[in-house]
């Protein structure tokens, strides 16, 4: 397991355990060792590149979530799924497990509708192919 040993935020010297999860570089970042957190490796969606000739630019992450944990708070809102919504990190937010229960729901009827649009693409290109 990971260890951090840093300042506190009253001066001392403390050692901490992170979570087998935790991707954070908290030397870097010089955390305290009581106020910090714990991050997860990120997930993110990129959707593909736009095949117009006329779309140069660069797509970024549209959707990026990561589990984030406070190092000594012990309570449950301590936790959460930090969402981020826009590539510059304007909109976000903490989901708790009913608000991630809830994306997933709202995710999984996203697919269902983009798989029926998908199968109707394909069939239209099929026809126009045809032709």
């Amino acid at each position: 397991m990971k260890t951090y040993t840093g300042p506190t935020l009253g001066g001392a010297t403390a050692t901490v355990e992170c979570p087998d999860w935790c991707v954070t570089d908290h030397a870097y970042w010089d955390d305290r060792v009581d106020d910090m957190f714990h991050h997860s490796a990120p997930i993110e969606i990129t959707p593909p590149k736009d095949p117009a000739p006329l779309a140069g630019r660069p797509l970024v992450p549209q959707l990026e979530a990561d589990l984030m944990l406070h190092s000594t708070d012990p309570r449950p809102c301590a936790a959460s799924v930090y969402l981020r919504l826009d590539e510059h990190n304007n909109r976000a937010v903490d989901l708790d497990v009913p608000g991630v229960d809830k994306l997933l729901a709202e995710l999984d009827r996203y697919r269902a509708g983009l798989v029926l649009m998908r199968e109707r693409l394909a069939a239209i290109h099929a026809e126009r192919t045809r032709r």
